[in-house]
């Protein structure tokens, strides 16, 4: 499982001024309220995203030969269904809950932008590191402040014609494949279509909870927070890595004695096991020390009833498998591949739901912000199949989300480059380490 090398070619982006994109048709003002999952402390994060289009296609047949004056209007149509993105999120001061709030003359800042370089010269942006929050607006909102910007764009022309979408938004206002939705859309509207293929739908109500509130305990404390120099490196994990694992896992006594036949043993459930044993032997944790796994786990076709597709809040539970470091460290994958399976048919329950609904209902009544991030806790999200790799406008070759080396809790499992023929059918995983650990961390990668 190769890591993307350091790259010495230098980027330099030359950025016009921020310019205030609004809906192109009236809409009246209007105050919304968001769910409770989005009201989440753990939610209220700014993402960026950095999209990376190949050369050229994305003109083919267009007149316009200016990507960014092209995506700027189909911004300011695709606002006519997603006002609230151009709106202000604040946060009320008698319940502490977040509210949206759009009035006439609000917009989404947009910027156009010039880079010299190519996107190959900079291995379509797999290895640029820090460089690449160039691509990304300049826009973080000061925790406290009296409101802010849900969404900022960023478009960046390259000298091989190739460009990039940089996205800067809320968490809580829309979750991967919220913020996928409002892109997918963007670009529908960029290529000539009238509207959107989905119409997006508030209804922030269907995930807002109602009755008493349960006694839902907090993830487990799991050390103290790691502040040494940490890096951050995209590892490839080819098909030919996922498939050893697989057989790793259909050859393990345990599971074949245990099991029933014909185990199907997902890629997010062998990544994650691998993943999460992993790291706990390259940190060398005490042995006694708590190990948490956290799997985002959508929920958006669970609901009773299920919520409608062009729902575009956060709508994801957070699984828990815990461990000792010492269990951990000694399990096999397919002890710890059992553990994340159990872990998912739990989640995957309206009950569990409800107590997680609820738990966050508390912690809101408390006006609890986050919890301090500790370095046995391990975070993955799938990012596969939030829908950004949108083939409607052509050339999409990579996604890279720009993570703070400042947390290690992160991972995200991307799908492969389509600039990589050589990774077909494999993932890509983003980690952030301390840097005497990530070395150990690959070796264990490898280790099958």
């Amino acid at each position: 499982m190769a890591a993307t090398e350091e790259n010495s070619i230098p980027l330099v982006v030359k950025k016009s001024e921020v310019v205030l994109v609004k809906p192109s048709q009236p809409i009246p003002d209007v105050s919304l309220s968001l769910s409770t999952i989005d009201n989440d402390p753990h939610c209220e994060i700014i993402n960026q995203t950095v999209c990376v289009y190949a050369p050229k296609p994305y003109l083919e047949d267009q007149a316009n030969d200016d990507p960014a004056s092209l995506l700027q209007g189909a911004l300011s149509n695709a606002l006519i269904y997603y006002f609230p993105l151009a709106g202000k999120i604040h946060r009320r001061s008698d319940d502490y809950r977040l509210q949206l709030s759009y009035k006439a003359g609000d917009g989404v800042p947009f910027i156009s932008a010039t880079a010299a370089c190519t996107l190959s010269s900079l291995n379509y942006l797999d290895s640029i590191g820090d460089a690449a929050y160039q691509l990304v607006p300049c826009y973080e909102p000061v925790k406290g402040c009296e409101e802010y910007d849900p969404l900022a764009l960023q478009v960046t022309k390259f000298a091989c014609g190739g460009i990039t979408i940089g996205m800067t938004h809320s968490h809580s206002v829309c979750d991967g494949v919220g913020i996928a939705q409002f892109f997918r859309a963007m670009i529908e509207l960029a290529s000539g279509k009238t509207q959107p293929t989905v119409i997006p739908v508030w209804e922030r109500e269907r995930l807002t909870f109602k009755g008493k509130l349960g006694d839902v305990p907090d993830v487990p404390n799991a050390g103290s927070l790691y502040t040494d120099d940490m890096v951050q490196e995209i590892l490839n994990i080819t098909s030919d890595n996922i498939m050893k694992l697989k057989k790793a896992i259909v050859e393990d006594e345990h599971i074949t004695n245990k099991q029933e036949n014909n185990v199907v043993v997902t890629t997010l459930e062998i990544v994650a096991a691998q993943v999460w044993r992993a790291r706990c032997r390259a940190l060398n944790m005490s042995p006694d020390e708590n190990m948490v796994l956290s799997l985002v786990i959508g929920i958006r076709g669970i609901m009773e009833p299920s919520l409608p597709e062009g729902y575009y809040g956060n709508a994801f539970v957070i699984g828990f498998v815990t461990s000792t470091a010492k269990d951990l460290s000694e399990s096999s994958l397919s002890r710890v591949v059992r553990q994340i399976k159990d872990m998912k048919r739990a989640v995957l329950d309206k009950r569990y739901v409800l107590g997680q609904l609820s738990h966050i209902e508390r912690r809101l009544e408390m006006k609890a912000t986050n919890n301090i991030v500790s370095i046995g806790c391990t975070l993955l999200t799938d990012w596969r199949q939030i829908g950004l790799f949108y083939n409607g406008w052509g050339g999409l070759v990579n996604i890279i989300p720009l993570v703070p080396r400042t947390n290690p809790l992160l991972y995200i499992l991307l799908p492969p480059p389509k600039a990589d023929p050589g990774m077909s059918g494999g993932v890509r995983l983003l980690v952030t380490l301390p840097r005497d650990a990530m070395a150990k961390f690959k070796e264990e990668m490898n280790i099958v």
